[in-house]
C-alpha cells in the first residue's frame, strides 16, 4: 500500500519520529554509556531538519520547539547532575532551535528560487508560443494572400464571357491548383497546432518497408538506390500515422536533395533496451553550417516551394513520443537524420 506525500501524513511522520527520539532520550539519556549519549542527542536533530525542509523556518523552528520542551523535564529530573549537565542539555536546546531554524530559512530560499525559475520558464515558454504565433499568423497571411489574389485574378477570367473557351480552362487549371496550394499550407499549419496521439501497437520494420515501396517509383525517376538494414523487427507504442508522416517527410527531402541520383541509407538498430534509431542517410550535398541550428524551426525553408513546417512538425512529433530528432550534415558529405524512439519492452 502505498502512503500519500501529504501535508498531514508529513507531519503525523515528524510527530511519530519526534516521540520516538524523546523516548529514547528519557531512557538512554542517563545509561552512563558515551555512545548511547551521543547517539540520542544527535537523533533529535532527524525531525527538527525534517520538519525545516518540508516546512520551512515555521516548521523548523515549531519541531525544535516542541523537542526542546519535551526534553527540558528530562534536564528539571536529573538537575542534581550539576551545573555542567544542565549547562550541557540547555546548549543543545539552544542548537535544537538554531538547526530547526537555519534549515528553514535555506529551505524557504531554495523553494523562492525554484518558484522564480518556474515563473521564469513559464514566462520564457509563453514567449515562445507568442512569438510563435506571431510567425504563425503572419506567414499564414503571406501564404494565403498570394493565391487568393491569383483565385480571383482567375475566377474574374473564368466568368469573362468574352475569353475564349481554352482560355477560360486554362484559368479554371490554375484556380484547382491554387486552391490545393491553400489546402496544403492550412493542412500543414494545422498539424503543427495540433497534436493529438492515438497510441496502439506499431510494427516499426513493417511501417518502413511498406513506405519504401510508396517512395520507390520517386526514388527511380531521381535515379536514387535505397537500402533497408534492420537485425529484427521493432515494435512500438506510438502513433503509426504520424511515424509515417515523420519517416516519409525525411526519405523524401533525402531523395529530393540526391536530385541527380545517389544512395539512400535507413537503419533501424535498438540502442539499448529501450531506445530504438532510425537512421535516414543520403549521399546528397548535405546541409550548410549555418541553416543547421535553424533547420527545425517553423518556417525556416531552402526550397523555393517549401512551407517551412515538414521539419518543425516531424521535431515535434517525435518530441510528443519522448523521442528526439537529431541531424549531422555537413556540405558535399551527404546528411544523417536519426528518429530516436522508446520502443516497446
Amino acid at each position: 500500500m502505498r502512503i500519500k506525500n501529504t501535508t498531514a501524513n508529513k507531519w503525523l511522520f515528524i510527530a511519530g519520529l519526534s516521540v520516538l527520539t524523546i523516548l529514547f532520550h528519557y531512557l538512554y539519556g542517563m545509561s552512563g554509556s558515551p555512545v548511547l549519549e551521543a547517539f540520542h542527542r544527535r537523533l533529535c536533530y532527524i525531525p527538527i531538519v525534517l520538519g525545516g525542509l518540508w516546512f520551512g523556518l515555521g516548521g523548523g523552528l515549531a519541531t525544535a520547539a516542541a523537542i526542546s520542551a519535551s526534553v527540558l523535564p528530562f534536564i528539571i529530573l536529573h538537575r542534581s547532575m550539576g551545573h555542567d549537565f544542565v549547562s550541557g542539555e540547555l546548549v543543545e536546546v539552544m542548537f535544537y532551535l538554531v538547526i530547526g531554524g537555519l534549515t528553514g530559512i535555506l529551505s524557504d530560499a531554495q523553494k523562492r528560487e525554484r518558484k522564480r525559475s518556474e515563473d521564469l520558464r513559464e514566462q520564457l515558454r509563453m514567449s515562445g508560443r507568442m512569438s510563435t504565433i506571431g510567425e504563425l499568423f503572419a506567414y499564414m497571411m503571406h501564404e494565403i494572400k498570394n493565391p487568393l489574389s491569383s483565385i480571383q485574378g482567375a475566377a474574374d477570367i473564368v466568368a469573362d464571357s468574352s475569353v475564349d473557351a481554352q482560355r477560360k480552362q486554362e484559368f479554371a487549371g490554375l484556380l484547382k491548383s491554387e486552391i490545393g496550394r491553400l489546402n496544403r499550407t492550412l493542412n500543414s499549419m494545422l498539424s503543427f497546432t495540433r497534436m493529438k496521439l492515438n497510441t496502439g501497437t506499431c510494427i516499426l520494420t513493417d511501417e518502413i518497408s511498406r513506405l519504401l515501396e510508396l517512395i520507390r517509383p520517386q526514388a527511380l525517376k531521381n535515379n536514387v538506390r535505397i537500402n533497408l538494414s534492420f537485425q529484427e523487427a521493432v515494435s512500438l507504442q506510438a502513433d503509426c500515422d504520424k511515424i509515417r508522416q515523420v519517416l516519409l517527410n525525411l526519405l523524401l527531402n533525402a531523395i529530393e536533395a540526391m536530385g541527380r541520383g545517389g544512395r539512400l541509407d535507413i537503419t533501424v538498430r535498438k540502442t539499448d533496451n529501450s531506445m530504438v534509431d532510425i537512421v535516414v542517410q543520403d549521399t546528397g550535398p548535405g546541409i550548410a553550417p549555418e541553416h543547421i541550428q535553424r533547420l527545425f524551426q517553423p518556417f525556416f525553408t531552402t526550397k523555393e516551394t517549401g512551407t517551412g513546417l515538414g521539419l518543425a512538425i516531424s521535431k515535434r512529433i517525435v518530441e510528443e513520443h519522448k523521442g528526439k530528432l537529431l541531424v549531422e550534415s555537413s556540405p558535399g558529405a551527404g546528411t544523417v537524420f536519426t528518429v530516436r524512439l522508446p520502443c516497446s519492452r
